[in-house]
């Protein structure tokens, strides 16, 4: 008896034995600690991390704590990772060169190979959390999302759209009818409200986590009010949530009707739009950059002359609408939309969006929370976002002073980079 029971109860033995070895533990001294959920800067804190989980937040103090790595953070402010709600990672363009020309020139395993790289340089920037919002071609972001959730790549959780879905002609320039073929690759081309609804069946079907609706593109086209309630209705079925690329005042007030619960971008948008979104509760992504971020994106591109005082205008103009949107009362979710080539590094050129905002008048702590708390309802998970117990262990950590400096301390880079409990940077 005591001969066959023996195999079973060393089996389990050596079971438990690895499953005690498998859990990692660290202990995280944080000089200061930004508290998104106050949007206040904490002193001196202990951040305990088991795992993939953020299980203790307590006063720094002196007991030996044994049983945990300790990582010295003293010197810094740890954050939770920043979130991006507006990427595009498997697309990039020039300024002055035609969308069209990276899909027409680059093949779909090269986009991915040029995408896990790009994510690979947005985790080191400190974004451990992404929202990619289409120009994918054909569910490219699904793979994607795949191999960053497996770990044969390092880079930031990923949140997929699928093809944008779009009126006639996507959001390219004006092409010749045989090339058709190139917009159908990118896009989700809708005619009519049975078109709506069947693209986000299959949206779904394909398993996206958001719907990307284009309510209106560059040719002047737009979804009907009819057809965008259609999508929310079918999205709403399958417990997906709906974003609108939505750049002025009209499409805007379309889009919130249809009942979308967030506008990218939102340019040109008047008061009483504003007032209504913020009492829809739907969020705005302005991606928005500074003026420096901007000339630096047009002196990648050929031929390009530059005009400072107008790109200053524009910016100015962008600030105006953010501080409006916020005395409406408008929640603001922080998105970079850096698809663009820049003469900057590109995990620093997506930062200069929240830099931006701080440009604006607005607070470090609130800046913060755009890109934390307010993202991560934007992508419909409160276990990201924030440092308490409970929530996932995505923590970053700048030196400086992020909250009198911001921008200094932001463009130093991080000197710690954690997702899901898994040290990537640590300088």
């Amino acid at each position: 008896m005591y001969a066959k029971t023996c195999p079973l109860l060393l089996l389990l033995c050596c079971s438990l034995a690895l499953t005690a070895q498998d859990t990692t533990r660290y202990l995280i001294h944080a000089g200061r600690l930004f508290d998104a959920e106050n949007a206040a800067f904490l002193e001196d804190r202990f951040v305990f991390v088991e795992n993939d989980r953020i299980t203790a937040v307590t006063p720094a103090d002196a007991d030996e704590h044994t049983g945990y790595t300790r990582i010295d953070l003293s010197e810094a402010t740890v954050t939770p990772g920043l979130i991006d709600a507006h990427t595009h990672l498997l697309f990039m363009q020039r300024s002055n060169v035609p969308m069209e020309q990276d899909i027409i020139e680059h093949t779909d395993h090269e986009r991915l190979l040029r995408g896990a790289e790009r994510a690979r340089v947005w985790l080191e920037a400190g974004v451990t959390t992404v929202r990619d919002l289409g120009n994918s071609g054909t569910y490219l972001d699904i793979p994607l999302r795949k191999a960053l959730r497996e770990g044969w790549i390092d880079g930031p959780r990923l949140f997929a759209s699928g093809p944008i879905i779009s009126p006639p002609g996507g959001q390219f320039d004006e092409m010749p009818y045989y090339h058709e073929p190139i917009v159908a690759k990118e896009y989700a081309i809708v005619r009519t409200v049975e078109e709506a609804r069947r693209e986000v069946a299959d949206h779904a079907a394909a398993g996206v986590d958001v719907i990307k609706i284009c309510a209106t593109n560059d040719h002047g086209l737009t979804l009907s009010v009819e057809e965008m309630t259609a999508m929310v209705e079918e999205a709403r079925r399958h417990g997906l949530p709906v974003t609108a690329h939505a750049t002025y005042d009209d499409v805007i007030r379309d889009a919130v009707r249809a009942g979308v619960h967030g506008i990218e971008h939102g340019y040109s948008v008047n008061d009483e739009t504003l007032r209504m979104l913020a009492d829809s509760g739907v969020y705005l992504v302005p991606t928005d950059g500074t003026a420096e971020g901007y000339i630096h994106i047009f002196e990648a591109g050929p031929d390009v002359k530059i005009n400072e005082e107008n790109v200053r205008n524009w910016v100015a103009s962008s600030q105006d609408r953010l501080r409006r949107a916020i005395a409406a009362g408008v929640e603001i979710v922080w998105g970079s939309d850096m698809y663009l080539e820049s003469t900057d590094p590109p995990g620093w050129a997506a930062l200069t969006g929240l830099v931006s905002y701080a440009e604006a008048g607005i607070s470090s702590a609130e800046v913060l929370r755009f890109a934390t708390l307010h993202a991560a309802r934007a992508v419909g998970q409160d276990d990201l976002g924030v440092i308490r117990p409970g929530a996932l262990a995505d923590l970053i950590a700048f030196t400086g002073d992020l909250e009198g400096e911001f921008a200094a301390a932001l463009q130093a880079g991080p000197v710690f980079v954690m997702r899901d409990g898994r040290v990537y940077v640590e300088r």
